[in-house]
C-alpha cells in the first residue's frame, strides 16, 4: 500500500451472542461488571458509570437470562453483608472475555502491520 501521511489503525468491536444471534456480553457488560466489583453495589456502579440503576439492572438481567446463569449476587440492606458481588461464573466470563479481547486485538494489530504496514 502506498505510504500516506496518516497511518491507519484498525478498530474492532467484539461481543458474544447466543446461537440465535442475541447479544449476551461485550465491552459494555465488561464495564458494568468491573464497576460492580469496584463499587460493591449496583447502585454505586450505576452512579459511577453515569447510568440509571434501572438501565444497568436491565442489561445485567438480560445477559443473565440469555446465558442461563447468574453473573452477580446482591444482598439487600445497609450492613457489612449488603451489596453485590460477582458470582464465580460472572468472574470467569469476565476473565475469559477480557482474554479473548486481548488476543483478538493482538491478532488484529499483527495482521494490520503485515497488510497495511507498520505505523511510523
Amino acid at each position: 500500500m502506498k505510504k500516506s501521511r496518516r497511518s491507519l489503525h484498525p478498530r474492532l468491536t467484539l461481543w458474544l451472542e447466543t446461537s440465535s444471534g442475541e447479544p449476551v456480553f461485550g465491552k459494555g457488560r465488561m464495564i458494568i461488571l468491573d464497576a460492580i466489583e469496584a463499587h460493591g453495589s449496583l447502585a454505586a456502579a450505576s452512579r459511577a458509570l453515569g447510568m440509571s440503576y434501572r438501565t444497568l439492572w436491565a442489561r445485567l438481567r438480560r445477559s443473565e437470562k440469555r446465558l442461563g446463569l447468574r453473573l452477580v449476587v446482591s444482598h439487600a440492606g445497609c450492613g457489612p453483608d449488603s451489596g453485590s458481588v460477582l458470582t464465580p461464573e460472572g468472574r470467569e466470563l469476565l476473565e475469559r472475555y477480557r482474554e479473548l479481547l486481548r488476543r483478538v486485538n493482538a491478532a488484529t494489530a499483527e495482521a494490520a502491520g503485515e497488510i497495511l504496514g507498520r505505523p511510523e
